[in-house]
């Protein structure tokens, strides 16, 4: 499953075996995002820094770990709770121009690319600055 990226002119794949084996298909957000334990920020997905997969261990799928993601997944056609990600606000960010980002995250790369492709606005986060 091909998926855009929000405010970034490109895409990003996770494999249909996996989306299909989370029980993905057929899957509408009833909210805004997945469902969070304790308190977190939503903030919207576009004014996040794409993240990058920066683990030195070779991945499943283009950076993804199998396992991690359809339990991720999982969670989210399920409607269980996550941890909300780690975000860094970063300073003299403008993101009304839609020239830089907000936000860095600070962990979350599977929490991130799963909220996209389920097709969530935000990402739930603790902010950091």
């Amino acid at each position: 499953m091909r998926t855009p990226m929000p405010n970034f002119p490109c895409e990003f794949e996770i494999p249909d075996e996996w989306w299909d084996e989370a029980g993905m298909p057929g899957f509408k957000p009833e909210g805004t995002a997945y469902r969070v334990t304790g308190n977190a920020k939503l903030v919207p997905l576009e004014d996040i820094e794409p993240l990058y997969c920066k683990h030195a261990k070779t991945r499943d799928w283009c950076g993804f770990d199998h396992e991690r993601m359809v339990r991720i997944l999982k969670s989210i056609a399920n409607g269980e709770e996550m941890k909300p990600v780690p975000l860094m606000a970063l300073p003299y960010a403008d993101v009304s121009s839609r020239m830089t980002y907000g936000y860095r995250a600070l962990d979350g790369f599977h929490r991130y690319y799963a909220s996209i492709a389920a097709g969530f606005q935000y990402l739930p986060a603790s902010v950091i600055g």
